[in-house]
């Protein structure tokens, strides 16, 4: 009768696809998978159990990797509102730099043309001096010529500061941003 009951067992498992499997269990397992199979044949209460246990890794697989794509997406959207921010800030500051080099430029302009007066008046000065000091047409010559080299000089010492900022505003305006640490 054993024998044909596991023939009978053998044959319903083959026809609905089913393998037996031997698993060695310590006594107390053995009890405790006994009472959960009161209603239930032990078979059918390990395969309940063994779905349970996917199903659980499932759902928790499932939740991690939502908590991964929400995470990424903060860190995502918090990067581009900094990005935004960090090119909302460059644009003002390259404007700045504009309105400050326009600036620069009149303020040069002007400090050539007061320099050019202040010269001019210091050979008006000099010439009402010349010829209250009776000096040599060569001491004339040699005071007009000190006169301009002083004009000269001044008049490059401006254009070399203006070059001198406006290289470094270029290169600071120039350097793109920077990389962002990960």
């Amino acid at each position: 009768m054993n024998l044909k009951a596991a023939w009978r067992r053998y044959k319903s498992d083959k026809k609905h696809g089913n393998q037996v499997v031997q698993v060695r269990l310590s006594p107390r397992v053995k009890r405790q998978l006994a009472n959960l199979s009161k209603r239930t044949s032990v078979s059918e209460t390990v395969e309940r159990l063994i779905k349970e246990e996917v199903g659980y890794f499932k759902d928790r697989n499932a939740a991690i990797q939502n908590a991964i794509q929400e995470h990424i997406q903060r860190h995502e959207e918090s990067a581009a509102g900094k990005l935004d921010h960090l090119q909302k800030e460059r644009s003002k500051l390259i404007f700045h730099n504009e309105e400050l080099q326009a600036e620069l430029s009149e303020t040069q302009k002007e400090m050539s043309n007061i320099l050019f007066r202040l010269v001019e008046l210091e050979v008006a000065l000099n010439i009402q001096a010349e010829e209250s000091l009776e000096l040599t047409p060569d001491e004339k010559q040699e005071a007009l010529h000190r006169h301009q080299s002083l004009l000269d000089y001044f008049r490059k010492q401006l254009k070399a500061t203006a070059s001198l900022a406006q290289a470094e505003n270029h290169s600071s305006t120039n350097q793109g941003p920077r990389p962002q640490k990960t």
